[in-house]
């Protein structure tokens, strides 16, 4: 059985009408997180499941969606993000869509039960190639008529777009945290040069991913600008980690100013679902 594991809920609004709200929902490995909106940019509700060792991935997620009151509701808007580091970011002047499944055999696993999706980074004239279990994609769209499914890693990089007229600095490293995959971004000039999704189990492995950037494109740890989201804190093993190596490391509250942040939650901890908008 999914384990609830977070809830959030707006004290200060009455009975919602979901037909006038939007769901954006987070699908991970072994993680399951939804927020609705209401049609004013209130918040409403936010919940988080974990997949409990008993089930599958296909279960756990086919277990949400049928336990959850909120989710048999209607919604006037739903935005999927779908989580995972089987993807391969490919420029769009060479990009041929018959050659989708090519360009991601060379980075991730594909299976038979897989379905290739692919999405786009206008600004960056970039295509997202990755891999989604065909079952469970279309257990969501079954589950809501109107679902419109993209890569969340798609979604937070065009959550970032809007932020970098903020940024001075040549290079802008941006990191966001989930569970237990993370996201790297780099831009040098407000042009996206680097992205990619890393599976980690311990703090050293996060810490190893960022540095490994830095040392890819010979980013100075005193100077460059570095921008924190997700599932991290000032007291996190990980945040200590990388203040160690990391002399410009703040979190991205700084440079966002998005009116969806829940009272008494920091604005950075649920930056990767609200990007679910961009």
């Amino acid at each position: 059985m999914p384990q609830l594991i977070t809830e959030y809920k707006n004290d200060k609004s009455r009975d919602f009408q979901s037909e006038d709200c939007e769901l954006l929902l987070l699908s991970e490995n072994r993680y399951f997180t939804f927020a609705i909106i209401s049609e004013h940019d209130q918040f409403e509700l936010l919940r988080e499941y974990k997949q409990s060792d008993e089930e599958n991935f296909a279960e756990f997620h086919e277990k949400v969606l049928e336990i959850d009151p909120n989710l048999k509701k209607n919604f006037r808007r739903v935005e999927i993000g779908i989580s995972n580091k089987r993807l391969a970011l490919v420029p769009g002047k060479i990009f041929n869509e018959g050659d989708s499944q090519h360009y991601l055999e060379n980075s991730a696993p594909i299976w038979s039960s897989d379905q290739i999706m692919v999405d786009t980074i206008e600004q960056s004239e970039i295509k997202v190639v990755y891999a989604f279990r065909h079952s469970i994609l279309s257990r969501y769209k079954h589950h809501f008529a109107n679902a419109h499914a993209q890569n969340a890693l798609t979604q937070y990089i065009k959550g970032l777009n809007k932020l970098l007229n903020k940024t001075t600095s040549e290079h802008n490293l941006f990191i966001n945290a989930l569970y237990d995959t993370m996201y790297v971004v780099l831009y040098r000039n407000e042009e996206l040069i680097f992205a990619n999704v890393y599976e980690f189990s311990t703090a050293e492995d996060f810490l190893y991913y960022v540095m490994l950037i830095f040392k890819e494109f010979q980013l100075d740890q005193d100077t460059t600008p570095t921008y924190i989201s997700g599932k991290l804190d000032k007291d996190s093993i990980i945040h200590d980690l990388l203040m160690r190596y990391i002399r410009q490391l703040e979190f991205i509250n700084t440079l966002s100013t998005d009116n969806l942040n829940i009272p008494g939650i920091p604005a950075h901890l649920y930056f990767d679902l609200f990007s679910l908008r961009s």
